[in-house]
């Protein structure tokens, strides 16, 4: 198995050997508490096990497998670079904070983004 497939199985609750935990080399409690961290409601957990780094691995799935609740999440990936950009021009354009951007983004389509970079297009020496 790799970390992440241990992350899904805490998460869905589908099988429990602690056993095996405590004999596998392929687990990695810094990346179970990454994947753990991608869910609002299991941040907290996954950084009070960031704060143990010395922990049993077997401690440290048997205490994740305890907390977590089985229920179905939808994961919130980070911001892309695109979108990145994107939010610097709203941002720019509008006089928006990040958030009031954010939540304009949704709303704008590529057309008005591409219309407001061409607006704040500065004069300067072409290459």
């Amino acid at each position: 198995m790799n970390p992440f497939e241990y992350a899904n199985d805490l998460i869905k609750k589908k099988d429990y050997d602690g056993e095996y935990i405590r004999e596998s080399k392929d687990y990695k409690p810094f990346f179970i508490n990454r994947s753990l961290s991608y869910y609002p409601d299991l941040i907290f957990h996954a950084n009070m096990m960031n704060e143990n780094p010395m922990i049993e691995v077997k401690a440290h799935y048997d205490f994740l497998h305890q907390v977590v609740e089985k229920k179905s999440r939808k994961k919130q990936y980070w911001i892309k670079v695109k979108k990145l950009e994107d939010l610097e021009i709203v941002k720019e354009y509008y006089n928006y904070s990040n958030k009031r951007a954010l939540e304009s983004l949704n709303i704008l389509t590529e057309a008005d983004i591409q219309y407001m970079r061409g607006k704040m297009l500065k004069g300067g020496k072409s290459p």
